[in-house]
């Protein structure tokens, strides 16, 4: 004990160097997240491979063009279902599905990194039911508002997660406002969403046109409210009626 600390055996050194050998290359993910990130970048690896004409034949020049069209949602296809009363199942789908087709490769990885952290962040302190609502719910509403605001206008088109982020960050957002301390902890809560926005700037001026930011902006506000409503103890009361009916 030179310098006041007990010295370590050799044995304790090499059972050390097998914990950090066992120990995961990876943080690891909730299942849910892994299923979405491979979901998206399975979509697009397909995708690109068949733009260059590895897979899939001259046919697969057009998938990406193609899988937006079928995959993407449209505030004019909305309009039409309210119009008409009429709710096709494949429409509907749309609402979910147009998280998983991006308009690029550069567009798909900067929505995994963000849903990877972010879904981790959210799952380990909130568990699977909750990641799940949080994953699916915002998104999938922000777009019936971003379609009932842009209506049949040319641009109200959505492609790809970041709605699906936002409404995570949103709620994140809310569990660090929560547990901060002073007011001014409580601010600094919301410089995630700074930089995340400053991020979502530089990208939609280098490879995005468009009015996703308003759906984006929507999923991060519901996210929020659904967090709030969450910790109010309104979830554990749905919970416990819906346990009660089984």
């Amino acid at each position: 004990m030179a310098d006041g600390r007990p010295e370590t055996t050799d044995s304790e050194d090499t059972a050390k160097r097998l914990r950090d050998l066992n120990a995961p290359p990876f943080n690891p993910l909730p299942v849910l997240v892994w299923l979405v990130i491979l979901a998206i970048t399975g979509i697009e690896l397909a995708l690109w491979l068949g733009g260059r004409g590895l897979i899939g034949g001259a046919e697969a020049l057009g998938w990406r063009l193609e899988a937006l069209q079928r995959s993407g949602f449209s505030g004019a296809l909305q309009a039409w279902m309210l119009e008409n009363l009429r709710f096709p199942f494949l429409h509907l789908s749309r609402y979910v599905s147009y998280s998983f087709v991006h308009t690029g490769p550069f567009h798909a990885f900067f929505v995994v990194i963000l849903i990877a952290a972010l879904g981790k962040s959210y799952g380990d302190t909130h568990g699977n039911p909750r990641l799940f609502l949080m994953i699916f719910l915002p998104p999938a509403l922000a777009a019936a508002v971003f379609g009932l605001l842009l209506g049949e206008h040319q641009l109200a088109w959505l492609f790809g997660g970041m709605p699906m982020a936002f409404g995570l960050l949103g709620a994140l957002t809310w569990h660090r406002w929560r547990i901060a301390g002073t007011r001014g902890d409580r601010w600094r809560a919301f410089a995630l969403v700074s930089t995340l926005l400053l991020a979502r700037l530089a990208f939609g001026l280098m490879v995005e046109r468009g009015h996703g930011w308003v759906a984006e902006f929507t999923a991060f506000a519901i996210g929020f409210g659904m967090a709030a409503g969450m910790a109010t103890g309104r979830w554990h009361a749905l919970r416990e009626r819906l346990l009660q009916r089984r």
